[in-house]
């Protein structure tokens, strides 16, 4: 049986593939409970600097499994498992402190459009179907892909492409700021690597830095902790990388190495 979940390594980016594009990459449970996993053995790479998430076949993900959800919903301990596990996932995506990037083609749709929206970024194609037609089939988001859903699109757009459960339209997905980057069908894959490259040529300390930082702000104020936040910013103040960078503008010169 093919692995479900592909990571590869090219040079300084990291890969994530869904491979199930018989199912246009539809997720079952096995691949919601080692996707974490999966991508932190990613980021645990020092020599990685960016991960990009991407479906075999031409499209992203169609959402879940209809038919084993189906089976999880014979008995409420069930559906409370299935419901943690898929939460669980996207609170490990939130912990990843090297940038995400989801390269969205073809279907993306229910949690294949939540796990694209836990990514930081976005490379959406102009042909592709992105949406959460859950409340169609009788069935809400999970609690924390509607929350990573507000958060990146802010509360208007996130009620209007949950409650009325359409296939989002293009346009949308630009104005509401979910798509980062349009981009033609063929040349999906090529802007997420530019893009990443446009991430790389950036100190490594401050982007996982800056990537803490938000985490943190978006943690409620009465769970938010301070030392979190000066500590972030002080390790890149006093730390190589930037002494380095800072001499180097001064000098008029390029920075040794942001690699």
């Amino acid at each position: 049986m093919a692995n479900k979940l592909v990571a590869v390594k090219k040079g300084a980016l990291g890969w994530m593939i869904f491979n199930r594009p018989q199912v246009k990459n539809a997720f079952d449970l096995e691949m919601w409970e080692r996707l974490p996993r999966t991508i932190a053995n990613l980021a645990e790479d020092p020599e990685i600097r960016v991960i990009l998430l991407k479906g075999e076949g031409g499209h992203f993900g169609a959402g879940a499994d209809i038919k084993e959800l189906l089976e999880y919903a014979k008995k409420p301990f069930l559906a409370q498992v299935y419901a943690n596990t898929v939460d669980r996932c996207f609170t490990a995506m939130g912990k990843i402190e090297k940038p995400l990037i989801a390269v969205v083609e073809g279907y993306a749709l229910g949690g294949g459009a939540m796990v694209a929206t836990a990514c930081d970024l976005r490379v959406v194609s102009k042909k592709a179907v992105v949406g959460a037609p859950l409340p169609k089939l009788g069935l809400a988001v999970v609690p924390l892909g509607i929350k990573k859903l507000i958060e990146t699109v802010g509360l208007a757009w996130a009620s209007k492409f949950l409650l009325t459960a359409d296939i989002i339209p293009i346009e949308d997905l630009k104005a509401s700021g979910w798509a980062s980057v349009m981009a033609d069908e063929e040349k999906v894959e090529e802007e997420a690597i530019a893009l990443g490259e446009r991430i790389m040529r950036n100190y490594p300390t401050a982007i996982q830095m800056t990537k803490r930082i938000i985490r943190e702000w978006l943690t409620p104020s009465y769970l938010r902790d301070p030392k979190v936040l000066r500590e972030s910013f002080s390790r890149c103040m006093l730390g190589d990388e930037f002494k380095e960078g800072a001499r180097a503008f001064i000098e008029k010169r390029k920075p040794n190495s942001r690699r």
